[in-house]
């Protein structure tokens, strides 16, 4: 038996949504002898570890739990990705369904790819309205993640970056800034590769910020970024550890920026006054401000003269 894709989950007193998780993990389509699960507790005091200990005969589930020392989303990762045993690793949260042939699609398009590439999955029902979280919440379906796929496609409860791409395309690789959108509810790529850009950075013990941190460092070392809608899942709904995510994401932001210097990053102290920030959006958006006051200086200077 040679497992291909090891499925890492950090989760912190999340029992009831790590159930529904590894009820759609036990309906992939993907053979389970090339897969496992690896769970990494953060801490928690529930019984996540008994729950593991349950899926034993029907997963290749591993459990590991750390001490509680604050939020250490980061570390709990890395000690998935080093005991995983897969070429390929796909990161997801508790709460997070995969639709059921979604690892056999995120092997799929590593194993064709001639360069290390990241796959962005699409998470169906991220960052909803908390207005719809209840018609949600009464159409997962865990046993047939599919069916709930198309609800909340009827429900337009698409992927909180769905506007992103309405407007600087699904080929993210010729974004000036993929990373910004490498977020570890649901993203894939190979371990190897994931080594060599050093993991992630446990410093980063806040919420947010460790997984774009990373994507940084992927970047930067030629790893191709991919996105496709049918490699998709939902998310269930439930009460954010953070209210404020956008001031957490600012913070991050400035020291992302500080570690690295790149002209991308140095967006991230742009703020185009939307509820949700988007580097690409803002890099964009001075882009175009930029050529509109080139083209009038052309038009003045070289037309006019």
């Amino acid at each position: 038996m040679e497992i291909a894709v090891s499925v890492v989950i950090p989760t912190y007193n999340r029992e009831a949504l790590l159930n529904k998780t590894l009820q759609a993990l036990m309906r992939q389509t993907l053979d389970k002898r090339f897969f496992e699960v690896i769970v990494v507790d953060d801490g928690g005091s529930d019984n996540t570890g008994q729950l593991c200990q349950d899926y034993q005969d029907c997963l290749n589930i591993r459990y590991y739990w750390q001490y509680d020392n604050g939020f250490r989303a980061g570390k709990a990762r890395n000690i998935g990705i080093t005991a995983a045993e897969g070429d390929y690793i796909v990161l997801i949260d508790s709460g997070v369904l995969l639709r059921q042939d979604a690892l056999e699609k995120h092997l799929g398009i590593h194993r064709k790819s001639r360069t290390p590439g990241v796959c962005i999955g699409y998470v169906y029902g991220f960052e909803m309205p908390d207005a719809m979280l209840a018609d949600l919440d009464a159409f997962i379906r865990a046993e047939d993640v599919g069916a709930s796929v198309n609800f909340f496609k009827e429900m337009k409860a698409e992927d909180i970056r769905q506007q992103q791409y309405n407007e600087l395309g699904y080929n993210i690789s010729s974004w000036p800034a993929p990373f910004d959108i490498f977020w570890t509810c649901h993203v894939s790529a190979e371990r190897q590769a994931l080594i060599k850009a050093g993991l992630f950075d446990e410093d980063f013990n806040g919420w947010g910020g460790e997984d774009v941190d990373l994507g940084v460092r992927l970047f930067l070392q030629n790893n191709r970024f991919i996105v496709d809608r049918e490699i998709c899942s939902v998310h269930c709904p439930h009460q954010k550890q953070i209210a404020d995510h956008k001031n957490e994401s600012e913070i991050a932001g400035k020291k992302i920026h500080q570690k690295y210097q790149l002209w991308q990053t140095a967006f991230y102290g742009c703020d185009l006054g939307e509820s949700k920030f988007s580097l690409n959006k803002v890099i964009r958006h001075y882009a175009d401000q930029n050529r509109e006051e080139n083209d009038a200086f052309i038009r003045k200077y070289l037309y006019h003269a």
